[in-house]
């Protein structure tokens, strides 16, 4: 005879199984999806020329600084759908220093000219006003590369590091160099919203 099982039992074994579930779907597809928060950005006490001096020790291109907000839905799309997955973290890290900056934040950064400040201010004062912003600066400090607007792939991530990487700013355009690698640019922006509709 079988024993009576409780509806609570039965819904705390779901809840606990369901993480696992989970995490099998999202490798079904051969991709691993891990915590941007923690395996994409580089943790930081914000002081960029001491972050940038173990980009240069550790023989990188550079750093990534990726402005967002916290109501940004395009940042949250990146954040969750492509600095989450495991090749993009990977490759990036092995390339860059990556930092978020949160142009409506308070946390104090040091800028290339000493000066500390804001993110909020530090955003103004590098001239960006929306999100999300990806600005990549070389070794010497100097921006060599900004990136407006949602990245909406994995691919497009890596191809924009891959333009980074060769060289290819100093000469190409990147929506040149996408269309070059097969990457067609969509005609209308689709926000996140309307992408599971």
């Amino acid at each position: 005879m079988l024993a009576e099982v409780s509806p609570r039992a039965v819904l705390a074994v779901f809840l606990l199984a369901l993480p696992l579930f989970m995490t099998g779907i999202a490798r079904a597809d051969g991709v691993e999806v891990r915590d941007a928060r923690e395996f994409f950005f580089t943790q930081t006490f914000g002081d960029l020329p001491e972050e940038m001096q173990v980009a240069r020790d550790e023989g990188k291109l550079g750093m990534l600084l990726f402005f967002e907000a916290d109501a940004c839905p395009y940042c949250q799309h990146m954040i969750t759908k492509v600095l989450s997955q495991q090749n993009v973290q990977d490759w990036y890290r092995e390339r860059f220093i990556n930092i978020a900056v949160d142009i409506h934040g308070d946390v104090e950064l040091t800028d290339f000219d000493g000066i500390t400040l804001p993110s909020k201010i530090f955003s103004d004062h590098r001239r960006v006003f929306l999100t999300p912003v990806m600005a990549f600066i070389d070794l010497a400090g100097n921006e060599i590369h900004r990136h407006y607007g949602m990245i909406k792939t994995a691919e497009e991530f890596l191809l924009l590091g891959e333009y980074i990487e060769g060289g290819h700013y100093l000469d190409t355009e990147y929506e040149v160099f996408a269309n070059a690698r097969g990457m067609q640019q969509q005609g209308s922006l689709i926000t996140p919203a309307e992408e599971s509709e």
